[in-house]
């Protein structure tokens, strides 16, 4: 049995975020939309940032064979979040949706590669 480290824990909460956030039903989500800040899209940035971090954390392995894991799982995590909200009150799959939220996940994989890159630069320099 694998030990579940600080970055697989890190993981698993920001994928049960994501489907917590997305079995939420219609009348909730905009509930909450609109006591925080109705001027601003909260749903499509916290799919982005969700999405985002979940593709930045280091729990794929590394080179492309990780950067393909990483993207695998945004594209069934996108997908399977948007048929679920077939069957949630209020909510509907929409193909804008998925491609925040893979724009997200490139978003958190580039980042990622820069920190990696930043890492191997020599300090000081």
């Amino acid at each position: 049995m694998k030990k579940i480290t600080g970055e697989r824990a890190l993981f698993i909460v920001l994928v049960l975020t994501l489907l917590v956030g997305t079995l939420m039903p219609g009348s909730v989500k905009s509930d909450i939309e609109a006591r925080v800040w109705s001027a601003v899209p909260w749903s499509a940035l916290a799919h982005f940032t969700l999405f985002g971090a979940i593709a930045a954390v280091p729990v794929y392995g590394s080179g492309l064979g990780g950067t393909g894991r990483a993207l695998l799982l945004a594209v069934v995590l996108a997908a399977g979040t948007e048929l679920l909200q077939s069957w949630v009150p209020g909510r509907h799959p929409l193909l804008r949706d998925a491609l925040i939220d893979l724009s997200g996940a490139l978003a958190g994989l580039a980042m990622r590669a820069l920190w990696l890159l930043q890492a191997r630069q020599p300090q000081g320099v």
